[in-house]
């Protein structure tokens, strides 16, 4: 078969499956960039902190968020601010036994006290809540077309192979002759028609075309995780590795009581151990003496990005570190590949960039369609004018 056999061949399969699979795309696509957006509606609602300085201790924000806390109710975790103006925001633990307040529905887990790390006021409050129903339906039908659970994922996780296999087919295709490389890459000014819907079709999908892969195979991973895993093992190593954490002389005696650690000194002594990362949270033990679990962000990555957990206590010891930054290249991958499907982890940029890709199915459909159909009327009308007597 001639070049020019198998590239019509591969256009007419790409064109035909594209338009009857068009639909599944469009909905899987437009559902996980709305749940981006849906993912930071929450930040939003959260009160700003304004007063200059630098922040208190962690032990002080603590206490303060427990005095203003409910009766019995004790502060679990403590999230750090990770920009300017962001609040700490303190997660109260239930007291033992106890059950929600009326009225707080079977969506209730606990509640959240945003604290002014400067000056220590009580900036509000909120519950933290499960999500609702609309969130619950949107997330269904991204991963799961709205269908029963087990059919819906693998269904998904097919669209997201033949995502992936429409990405390569369309780069064929789209892959211009010598001298042809400029008008390929962009939209000429002033076309109309066949013309217009052809170059945003290619322009569009070459530019967007990483963005669209990496989105595309991440899918294919979370709806079949083992499979996925079993095939990249196949070429990479997949190994995670938890670690001991070596602390310095020097920071163990700066401590006012190693035998009793505050949650000031089990921050210290993580950031000791876990070279280039950043404070997140700190998750206080319900018992002194107890293990602390801080959360740290490795530097220089955003919101979302896989975060290292280092285990401190009892004592002035890191007893274990789980970072996946010393994961095997193929389980690194992994560990990427499913926070970059939800736009996490590179900051604005990559969370902007995914969530007009959740688009692209439909703007990959309506110009698909519009060249078929203009295509299609353009062979209609020329044997009719052909027809036509010369006088």
């Amino acid at each position: 078969m001639s070049w020019r056999g198998f590239r019509n061949g591969l256009q007419q399969i790409h064109l035909w499956v594209g338009l009857a699979l068009s639909i599944p795309f469009i909905l899987i696509g437009v559902s996980r960039s709305l749940i981006v957006v849906m993912q930071d509606m929450p930040n939003y609602a959260v009160p700003a902190a304004t007063t200059p300085g630098e922040p208190q201790p962690l032990a002080q924000i603590l206490a303060a968020a427990n005095t203003a806390a409910p009766n019995g109710w004790r502060s679990e975790t403590i999230i750090m601010p990770q920009s300017a103006r962001e609040p700490a925001t303190v997660q109260l633990q239930l007291p033992p036994g106890q059950r929600p307040p009326p009225g707080a529905g079977q969506n209730f887990i606990a509640g959240t006290l945003y604290v002014d790390p400067v000056s220590l006021k009580i900036l509000g409050s909120a519950e933290r809540r499960r999500a609702g129903a609309f969130m619950r339906n949107l997330t269904s039908l991204h991963i799961a077309l709205m269908f029963p659970g087990y059919y819906g994922l693998q269904t998904v996780g097919w669209m997201g192979i033949a995502m992936s296999l429409f990405g390569v087919t369309g780069l064929i295709l789209w892959w211009p002759k010598k001298g042809q490389w400029r008008n390929a890459l962009s939209v000429k000014r002033g076309t109309r028609g066949f013309r217009l819907n052809r170059d945003l079709h290619g322009a569009v999908g070459f530019w967007s075309l990483i963005v669209f892969m990496i989105l595309s195979v991440s899918g294919v991973y979370l709806a079949f995780p083992v499979s996925f895993q079993q095939a990249v093992a196949a070429v990479l190593p997949l190994k995670s590795d938890v670690t001991d954490g070596h602390v310095d002389a020097a920071t163990v005696a700066s401590l006012s009581n190693p035998n009793r650690l505050s949650a000031d000194d089990a921050a210290k002594l993580a950031l000791a151990a876990v070279p280039r990362a950043r404070l997140y949270s700190v998750q206080v033990p319900p018992d002194p003496g107890g293990i602390f679990m801080v959360t740290l962000m490795p530097e220089p990555y955003g919101e979302g990005a896989p975060s290292i957990s280092a285990f401190v206590g009892p004592g002035a010891e890191v007893s274990s570190v789980v970072d996946p930054r010393g994961y095997s290249i193929g389980k690194r991958m992994l560990v990427w590949l499913r926070v970059m499907h939800y736009g996490l982890g590179f900051g604005l940029v990559w969370k902007v960039l995914t969530f007009f890709a959740g688009f692209l199915p439909l703007l990959f459909a309506i110009t698909g369609f519009r060249m078929w159909q203009l295509k299609r009327s353009q062979r209609q009308v020329l044997p009719d004018a052909l027809a036509q007597p010369a006088e």
